[in-house]
C-alpha cells in the first residue's frame, strides 16, 4: 500500500473506512430481511409498541408447548391402544377354554394350559408397555414398569394355592389374591406403579386425564384367568382330569369377563385420540393465524428490501473502486 501524503488523504481514508462498515453493516441487514422475511429492527417495525408483538410471540410459544405434550400423549396412547388391541387378542381366547374344558381330552387340557402360560407371558409385557421412554400404565410412575416380570408373579399366585387340589378352593384363592389391595395381595405384590391418573394439557382448552393402570380390574381378572389355567396344567400340581377341567373352564369364563373390560378401556382410549388430534388441529390453526399476525407486524416489503439490497451493493462496489483508486488496494486487501 502506497503511503499517505497529506492530512487530507488520511482523513478522506478514514471516511471511506467508516463508509465502508455502514455499507457492510446495513447489506447484512437486508441479506437477513430477505432471507427471513422480517424486519431486523424490531423496535423501528413496531413503533416503539412491543406490547402486541409479545402477546403474538408469548401465545406462539405456549401453543408451541401444548403441541409437545399432544405429541407426546399421542405417542403414549398410540403405544397403549396397540398394546390393548394385542391384550383383547389374548382375552377372547376365553371361548377356546370353555370348549377344551368341555372335551374329555387330556392332551387338549395341556396344550390349553401351556398356552395360558405363554399367553400370562406376553399379557404382562403389553401391561408394561411404554413410549418414549415412559410407561403407560404406571399411573404418575412414568420411570417404573407397573408390573413385576411375569414369571415372579405366577410364582406368587402359585404360592397362593400350594397344597390345593379342589379347584374350587384353587379359584377363590387366586380370585382373592388378584383382587386385594391389602398387604399381601396382588396390589401389593405384584404392581409397582400408582393410581393416581395422569393429566396432560394439549391445547389451551383441552386436558387429557387417563385413568387407566395396570391395577385396573380388566388387567388382574385377566392375568387372574390366565394364571389359573396355566396353573392348572403344572406338572407339581398333580391336578386330576376333573379338577384341571373345572379351573380351566373357570379361567375360560375369567377371560371373557375382562373382555368387556378391554373394550371399555379401547373405546375410552379411541375418544381421547381423537380429542388429541382435534386439539393439534385447533393449535395449528391458531397457531397460523397468530403467525401471519406476526408476520402483519414484522413483514418486510420484498420489492423494496430486494431494491435497496441491490443499491447497497452496488454503493459498495463503487466505494470499493473509488478506495482502490487512492489506495492501490487490491480486492483481497480490501475485503478483509
Amino acid at each position: 500500500m502506497t503511503g499517505f501524503t497529506s492530512v487530507g488523504d488520511l482523513s478522506r481514508f478514514v471516511l471511506l473506512r467508516q463508509s465502508n462498515a455502514q455499507l457492510k453493516t446495513r447489506l447484512s441487514v437486508l441479506s437477513q430481511e430477505m432471507t427471513t422475511g422480517l424486519k431486523a429492527d424490531v423496535p423501528a417495525a413496531t413503533g416503539g409498541n412491543l406490547g402486541r408483538l409479545a402477546q403474538v410471540q408469548g401465545r406462539l410459544a405456549t401453543l408451541e408447548s401444548f403441541n409437545r405434550n399432544a405429541s407426546l400423549a399421542q405417542s403414549e396412547t398410540s403405544a397403549l391402544q396397540a398394546a390393548l388391541e394385542g391384550i383383547a387378542g389374548l382375552a377372547n381366547r376365553g371361548p377356546e377354554l370353555q370348549a377344551a374344558a368341555a372335551m374329555e381330552d387330556e392332551a387338549a387340557l395341556d396344550m390349553r394350559a401351556a398356552q395360558a402360560t405363554q399367553d400370562f407371558r406376553t399379557a404382562v409385557r403389553l401391561i408394561n408397555t411404554e413410549a418414549g421412554g415412559r410407561f403407560a400404565l404406571s399411573g404418575t410412575e412414568v420411570g417404573t414398569a407397573p408390573l413385576a416380570p411375569a414369571e415372579d408373579i405366577l410364582a406368587l399366585a402359585r404360592t397362593q394355592v400350594a397344597g390345593m387340589t379342589d379347584p374350587v378352593a384353587i379359584s377363590d384363592a387366586l380370585d382373592a389374591w388378584f383382587s386385594s389391595n391389602a398387604a399381601g395381595g396382588f396390589l401389593d405384590q405384584a404392581f409397582r406403579g400408582n393410581t393416581e391418573p395422569t393429566s396432560t394439557g394439549v391445547s389451551p382448552d383441552t386436558t387429557i386425564q387417563r385413568a387407566l393402570n395396570a391395577s385396573a380390574s380388566e388387567f388382574r381378572t385377566l392375568l387372574k384367568g390366565l394364571a389359573m389355567a396355566a396353573l392348572a396344567g403344572e406338572p407339581a400340581a398333580a391336578l386330576p382330569h376333573g379338577a384341571k377341567s373345572v379351573l380351566i373352564r373357570a379361567a375360560g369364563r375369567e377371560l371373557s369377563e375382562a373382555s368387556l373390560g378391554i373394550v371399555r378401556a379401547r373405546a375410552t382410549l379411541g375418544m381421547q385420540q381423537e380429542s388429541i388430534d382435534q386439539a393439534l388441529a385447533r393449535n395449528a390453526a391458531e397457531g397460523s393465524a397468530l403467525s401471519i399476525a406476526r408476520s402483519d407486524i414484522l413483514a418486510v416489503d420484498p420489492y423494496q428490501t430486494a431494491s435497496e439490497l441491490t443499491q447497497t451493493e452496488a454503493n459498495l462496489q463503487n466505494l470499493y473502486a473509488l478506495t482502490a483508486r487512492m489506495t492501490k488496494l487490491s480486492l483481497t486487501d480490501y475485503i478483509r
